[in-house]
């Protein structure tokens, strides 16, 4: 079944060029003919033959306007691109250039004569040997098919590279949450089993905000950019897991601008770079640690901005997996179009600072689950 599946599709394949853009093509040339012979007869100050003129130039037109389609093919069969058989092609279109050429003489001569707009017999040995002089129609046909061929190509492969580079995104987009899901699953799951013995409600609350924090990551669509409320819900529940795996030890402070909620950005942005935030800027730090999420639009940016009061460091070139990941996630979606900075700073903790454009959600976005 698929051996004589390909073939048809082939044979239905799309013409190179529309009928009635050929067509339309043709016609409007033969106009611009016929007002270039008029101003020249007008210049000149001599009378116009409208039949000769006006007929003769709308024959030319519907004669080629026939014809091309035959050009397009024989561009397509005897493809001068390629370089396998590029001289066997090279002389097969000598050959039909002037086949095509006499054909289109022949049947000019023939009507023009037949409706008696030229004077004098109809003459075959005349017609053969100025043939030659209209064989550059035929090559310039030739090259506006392979100019059409190259736009096709380049429309085609822009439309494939914006494929690959939603596949891809897609692609980190599941990698991450596989990376997400376990990583939760083991260490909440440890750190129940450790309160069950110490603190059953704590333990209870846990397991409920686990439940709902999977569900979440789960159930959430596969979309390469979400709302920033929809990102805060999931960032929120993470924050107060850890809340309860080290009470009086984290406190958390938001700074979101209303105007910012309904904002898109790249879907599980927030989560990892606040999990960082905690695993290596305040896990090492002793007592309490406060982290900062502060959102708010900058012109036609939107600026997000992560802050701890951790350790800190003195070297803030080094990127982790983490940081990295996000880098290629923003290149993917935004291109250069974006800006990301880490300040830190020995016993000053780390503050990340994001700005990408800014660009609200449409009217159907459908959020999350709460």
């Amino acid at each position: 079944m698929s051996t004589t599946a390909r073939p048809l599709e082939r044979q239905l394949s799309p013409p190179l060029v529309s009928g009635s853009t050929i067509a339309l093509a043709w016609l409007l040339f033969s106009g611009f003919m016929v007002l270039l012979i008029f101003v020249q007869n007008l210049s000149a100050g001599t009378p116009t033959d409208w039949r000769e003129a006006l007929g003769g130039r709308l024959l030319h037109g519907l004669i080629w306007g026939l014809l091309t389609p035959v050009v397009f093919a024989l561009a397509a069969r005897f493809n001068l691109t390629e370089r396998r058989h590029r001289l066997w092609h090279l002389l097969a279109h000598a050959a039909a250039s002037y086949v095509l050429t006499l054909v289109y003489r022949l049947g000019y001569a023939a009507v023009m004569h037949g409706s008696g707009a030229t004077p004098g017999g109809f003459s075959l040995h005349t017609v053969v040997a100025n043939a030659n002089n209209w064989v550059p129609i035929y090559w310039m046909l030739l090259c506006i098919a392979y100019a059409v061929q190259y736009r096709e190509r380049y429309r085609e492969g822009r439309v494939r590279a914006a494929q690959l580079e939603t596949q891809l995104v897609q692609a980190q987009l599941q990698a991450l949450k596989m990376q997400l899901q376990p990583h939760f699953l083991f260490n909440s799951m440890n750190a129940v089993s450790a309160l069950m013995t110490q603190d059953v409600k704590a333990a209870r609350r846990m397991l409920a905000q686990l439940s709902q924090f999977l569900r979440l990551v789960l159930e959430g669509t596969d979309e390469q950019e979400v709302t920033l409320e929809q990102e805060l819900r999931l960032t929120r529940l993470y924050l107060e897991i850890e809340q309860t795996r080290f009470p009086d030890r984290l406190a958390v402070r938001y700074d979101i601008a209303p105007d910012t909620e309904g904002a898109l950005l790249p879907a599980l942005l927030l989560q990892p770079v606040v999990e960082n935030a905690v695993r290596h800027g305040l896990a090492p730090r002793a007592g309490a640690g406060e982290l900062a999420v502060r959102a708010e639009k900058q012109g036609d940016r939107l600026v997000l901005q992560v802050h701890d009061n951790g350790q800190g460091a003195a070297d803030t070139a080094a990127r982790g997996i983490g940081l990295r990941n996000l880098e290629s996630r923003l290149t993917t979606l935004y291109g250069p179009d974006y800006a990301l900075a880490v300040e830190s700073a020995p016993a000053c903790g780390y503050c990340l600072r994001l700005s990408i454009p800014f660009r609200l959600a449409a009217a159907g976005v459908t959020h999350l689950s709460a």
